[in-house]
């Protein structure tokens, strides 16, 4: 599916015109109900540069949520535009606000004229074409960053200990549980996706992990040490005081490490692969 610039502006010049109109009958009830005696000062400051752009935005950002939807596979990737496409043309005009339906009318075609149509369809159909394999790239790093790979030498550098593959992590309490959710929930969708493409399961480590987070408050402020998530499963969480560990098999690290590998991180997979085989744990 190919976006056209043709089929945007038609679409944003549609819903401009139904927008002048309704901002024209808006002020004229406005200034009616005024007359009356009911105060309705200031309101509504419609500028109309601001109605322009804030209309073809809501546009475009429903437009690059259901492409993004559609083309990233389940993975965090998302279209996006830059602003300054369709946004700072009409600063002149923000002054215009009582104007008559027609200049109104005129002003659409004004505004069109300098809208950056074939820049905003050519971004969109590159990001599209891409789409999946950026979110791919964005789930490999997250993966690194929150097992904490990064880190191969020192306390929490990972390695082998009993037929397992361990990364440690540093605990998470109560005070920064919101933050990390959103950073789990991305580690478990890697996890997902690489479930499917390998047929290897990783078990219910993450959902049991995750649910005993959101569960933390004022008065349990941490997950109790020597807690086991997803025992005897391809992935175990073991928690810690000071610490929390992800211990893999050698089948799903493996799995993992390949992952990493085909999506933009195989420097990294190739030095925690060198680490996690030339450590063992006693």
């Amino acid at each position: 599916m190919t976006i056209t610039s043709t089929a945007i502006k038609s679409t944003v010049q549609s819903r401009l015109l139904e927008m002048v109109v309704s901002r024209h009958e808006l002020i004229k009830h406005a200034q009616f109900l005024s007359g009356l005696g009911i105060s309705v000062k200031d309101s509504p400051r419609l500028y109309i540069g601001e109605c322009f752009e804030s209309v073809t935005e809501n546009y475009l950002e429903n437009l690059c949520g259901k492409l993004s939807e559609e083309y990233s596979n389940g993975t965090p990737a998302k279209v996006s535009l830059n602003s300054d496409l369709y946004r700072g043309i009409f600063k002149k005009f923000w002054s215009h606000i009582d104007g008559d339906l027609e200049a109104d009318k005129i002003l659409i075609d004004c505004y069109l004229a300098e809208v950056k149509f074939d820049a905003i369809a050519d971004s969109i159909n590159e990001q599209v074409e891409n789409l999946e394999e950026k979110g791919l790239n964005i789930l490999a790093g997250k993966i690194i960053d929150r097992l904490n790979l990064k880190c191969l030498d020192g306390y929490y550098a990972p390695y082998k200990k009993a037929g397992r593959i361990v990364c440690q992590t540093w605990s998470v309490g109560y005070n920064d549980a919101y933050s990390k959710i959103n950073e789990l929930a991305a580690l478990k969708n890697a996890f997902g996706l690489i479930e499917k493409e390998s047929g290897v399961s990783f078990g219910v480590a993450m959902d049991e992990y995750i649910s005993a987070i959101q569960n933390l408050n004022w008065s349990s402020e941490k997950i109790a040490s020597r807690s086991v998530f997803g025992k005897g499963g391809h992935l175990e969480i073991h928690c810690f005081k000071d610490k929390h560990e992800y211990r893999f098999s050698v089948q799903t690290f493996d799995t993992l490490m390949a992952f990493l590998m085909i999506n933009g991180e195989a420097d990294a997979a190739d030095r925690i692969i060198e680490k996690t085989g030339l450590r063992e744990a006693a």
